[in-house]
């Protein structure tokens, strides 16, 4: 799959290069040597899709329109999808994050639903597989210029204004950068039309975290920043002339697919631990999926400087988030084995799948090694062990090296294809030295 190359538009004011915030991918590491493992024919598809990701660009269309931590690469959904489903086929994402599953599916004819906890997740992927017209994305285009002329106006005329945040959410910006984004966001609210209202909310979103303190996308830590008055507007309206070059490719990839028929994915904020409740018994064709990896994130925080903004609430999220390194750690402080907290989080995950697959369907997980204190888990000999339990078995492993920052060693992501248990065996009383954690 290639893509073209965009003509971004040249909104009414340029920010000065040198000052302009640098935009980086969420998917840094890609490629590498690849190894597999399992039924000789689904294992080299595993390999290939992997192989895939390393010639093509991670944010083709709207794929980079708002970042997301640790994404999967488009190319290895399309590749994924294409193989196992046929046009009209359903897919489900549990963990579908900014959706990037919805967007290939969506674009290659498939039907397809999308689950997650974080509310956040489910409004950049409602944003990302928003199909844009001609018609509309002109008055896109004059909206989002109106909006900059508006604040740049509150800007010089000093137009007072308040930010609806907390004293200790609010220190996490400069003093004239906030009242700068506070009537940006004030203008925003003041747009009629609901629908076109949340995109420009999303706009926001988009841009807020580089004109705070915060160092980075993955990081809570401060760093001192010299911003200008005026650029958090500008920027807004140059990533909005970009989204409507982005949403155009979104057309032209429809286009160039050859779909008959399109169909707008189901978008849903819930725990994937209860996947049949919010998906339905409508048959599944593929469970296409990248949970979350064991105590290597924590997604709540992650976005934390946005859900004041957008008036989420994203309590459930930092109560029930899987996997995430502040609650793994701190059940070693409540006396439990952070280990076996993370294995049954993973069951509830399996068993949850299980109950809308059938015999026939396929589950395709990108899942990477958990780190859960010095304790290294190989997360595809732990689904292997695992999955017995929710009725499942692995049938093939791709996996490749990815940078390790902490220096414990050799940190893979895998591939992993799942299929309903041949001898529908299991059960939850296996021993612990049976799970395939690597300890």
């Amino acid at each position: 799959m290639t893509s073209r190359k965009r003509t971004p538009r040249t909104p009414k004011r340029q920010a000065s290069p040198e000052r302009t915030p640098v935009l980086r991918s969420a998917l840094a590491h890609v490629g590498g040597e690849v190894s597999s493992r399992g039924d000789a024919t689904h294992a080299a598809a595993l390999a290939e899709a992997l192989r895939a990701a390393e010639g093509e660009p991670s944010d083709v269309a709207t794929h980079g329109m708002h970042a997301y931590p640790a994404r999967m690469h488009a190319a290895i959904a399309t590749h994924v999808i294409e193989r196992l489903t046929v046009p009209g086929g359903r897919v489900v994402d549990p963990f579908c994050g900014s959706g990037t599953v919805l967007v290939e599916a969506m674009t290659l004819g498939r039907r397809s639903a999308g689950v997650d906890l974080n509310p956040l997740a489910i409004r950049v992927a409602e944003v990302k597989t928003t199909r844009v017209d001609a018609p509309r994305r002109e008055r896109l285009a004059r909206l989002i210029e109106q909006l900059g002329e508006q604040s740049e106006e509150r800007v010089q005329t000093r137009t007072p204004v308040r930010a609806e945040l907390s004293v200790e959410e609010a220190r996490w910006y400069e003093g004239h950068t906030l009242k700068e984004l506070a009537g940006l966001h004030e203008e925003i609210a003041k747009v009629e039309h609901e629908e076109d209202r949340r995109l420009m909310e999303m706009l926001f979103s988009a841009i807020v975290v580089k004109f705070s303190i915060q160092r980075g996308e993955t990081t809570e830590r401060e760093t001192p920043r010299r911003i200008r008055k005026g650029l958090p507007t500008e920027f807004f309206v140059r990533r909005g002339m970009e989204w409507l070059d982005r949403w155009t490719e979104l057309e032209a990839m429809i286009t160039a697919r050859g779909a008959e028929e399109i169909f707008a994915p189901r978008l849903v904020q819930g725990d994937a631990r209860k996947l049949r409740e919010h998906v339905g018994p409508a048959p599944v064709d593929l469970v296409l999926s990248s949970p979350p990896y064991g105590g290597t994130y924590d997604y709540f925080l992650h976005h934390a400087r946005r859900y004041p903004w957008l008036g989420l609430d994203a309590r459930q999220l930092e109560r029930d988030e899987l996997g995430s390194r502040r609650d793994l750690n701190a059940s070693r402080v409540r006396g439990a084995d952070p280990a076996d907290v993370w294995d049954a989080q993973v069951v509830a995950m399996l068993k949850a799948i299980r109950k809308v697959i059938r015999p026939g369907s396929h589950v395709v997980l990108l899942v990477g090694d958990g780190q859960l204190g010095g304790e290294r888990v190989a997360a595809d000999r732990q689904l292997e062990g695992l999955a017995p339990r929710a009725r499942l078995e692995v049938v093939a492993v791709a996996s490749q090296k990815r940078p390790d920052w902490t220096g414990r060693g050799v940190r893979k992501e895998h591939l992993v294809q799942l299929a309903v248990s041949t001898s529908e065996a299991g059960g939850d009383g296996e021993a612990r030295d049976e799970r395939g954690s690597s300890r």
